[in-house]
């Protein structure tokens, strides 16, 4: 009798919500802008709301902070924390 072992690898890619805390993000034109910024470098945006972005990350690594808030900052604004949500 032949035992089966799943494989590792068929299903690396794990879901991982963030919360991006965004003061200056107030107007509703900061949120367009900030849902945009985040959708480019690939973030499945749950919810932006007034100073605060929830995005959910696909690709089983982290993403690139450091250029997404660049990316963020250079757009006017600056992320003043980011957590991983538990749920």
């Amino acid at each position: 009798m032949s035992t089966s072992h799943p494989d590792p690898a068929a299903n690396n890619t794990q879901l991982v919500r963030y919360s991006l805390q965004l003061p200056t993000m107030t107007e509703p034109d900061g949120v367009v802008a900030v849902r945009e910024v985040l959708q480019q470098h690939h973030l499945i945006v749950d919810r932006v709301a007034a100073a605060e972005a929830i995005v959910t990350s696909a690709t089983g690594t982290e993403p690139d902070w450091v250029t997404i808030k660049k990316a963020l900052q250079v757009a006017g604004y600056p992320v003043a924390h980011t957590a991983t949500v538990e749920e």
